[in-house]
């Protein structure tokens, strides 16, 4: 399970992509209103009742994370000051929804970053568990310490379905040095070798700068090439070497 949630306090949250955050239960009713489609409305109230958590997803561009709580009210697909977007998936059955949802910061009750590989490995497909812990205990030996979100996080967290034969495994890891960022590269790419599966996931420079793994182990050595850099709040092609120098 995840680690131990902390209160939403919105100046310390540190809240950005990926990190999980659960609704006051008096609030779950105006959250799930925003879902007009009776079927699926009744889904994301059941989600919300079972008291399980949103993902905080990438705020419309301009818009930063609140750093103060306000009692803005919720107005689906418009994030004003103190509100915050975020969504959950439901199961692949037959198709997995992905659902957008804005909340008020105020309507947060807690909150963690995502949930690390380690919390999420009894909740794989029983055929994958060993090999994702021989990828954890591998990342560990080197200093990394990997996270899930996606199908993987989804199932770990609900106890729902989500995995499939043919799903990725979606990695976040935040590297401390250069020496590391290659390390975690050649791991990954070692261990989709070795065990057929794919890893698939992003590389976080600094707080909130993240890229694709696998488009950072395709550049190039040297030259001054750009990669795609998601942020909190939108994305831009950046040169690799401005996100080295977020490293030690």
């Amino acid at each position: 399970m995840p680690e131990s949630a902390q209160p939403f306090v919105p100046e310390q949250s540190g809240l950005c992509r990926h990190s999980l955050v659960w609704m006051r239960p008096n609030c779950h009713a105006a959250v799930a209103a925003q879902v007009k489609d009776g079927a699926t409305h009744t889904q994301v109230a059941a989600w919300l009742a079972a008291d399980r958590p949103l993902v905080v997803a990438r705020q419309p561009c301009g818009a930063a994370l609140p750093d103060a709580i306000t009692p803005n009210s919720i107005t689906p697909g418009t994030l004003s000051a103190g509100t915050i977007s975020t969504g959950l998936a439901l199961p692949p059955a037959p198709d997995k929804r992905r659902i957008a949802l804005v909340v008020a910061a105020h309507e947060i009750a807690r909150h963690t970053q995502p949930l690390l590989l380690a919390d999420a490995i009894a909740h794989a497909t029983v055929a994958w568990q060993p090999a994702l812990a021989e990828l954890h205990d591998a990342a560990i030996n080197i200093g990394i310490k990997l996270r899930v979100f996606g199908s993987l996080a989804w199932q770990a967290l609900s106890g729902l379905q989500y995995l499939t034969p043919h799903s990725d495994i979606d990695l976040l890891w935040n590297p401390l040095s250069h020496a590391q960022l290659q390390q975690g590269i050649a791991l990954l790419a070692r261990w989709e070798q070795e065990h057929g599966l794919r890893a698939d996931g992003e590389v976080l420079f600094g707080a909130s700068s993240a890229v694709s793994w696998r488009e950072w182990a395709a550049l190039r050595p040297g030259g001054n090439q750009r990669v795609l850099v998601k942020r909190d709040s939108g994305a831009e092609l950046v040169v690799a070497g401005e996100l080295l120098e977020l490293l030690a």
